[in-house]
């Protein structure tokens, strides 16, 4: 999926199950058949999966999906 990258917010706390949450938080806007204008969501990035460290805020990037819908790799277009 290609989406714009608005934001980038680094994350690190504990859940109430007391296990260490770190990774960052991807702010981004892309087109949706369903949306006029662009659509905006947030997704979890793990700390397992880099951000390319040429990827900027207002760069084009392409989030590759696993079949569960969790984030794989990002691209910087």
């Amino acid at each position: 999926m290609q989406a714009k990258l608005l934001g980038i917010m680094k994350v690190n706390f504990t859940n109430n199950q007391n296990e260490s949450v770190q990774g960052t938080n991807l702010f981004v806007a892309f087109q949706d058949e369903n949306v006029e204008g662009l659509r905006c969501e947030k997704f979890f990035l793990k700390d397992n999966i880099a951000l390319p460290k040429e990827a900027k805020i207002n760069d084009v990037i392409d989030i590759v999906f696993n079949f569960k819908g969790k984030i794989e790799a990002i691209n910087k277009i």
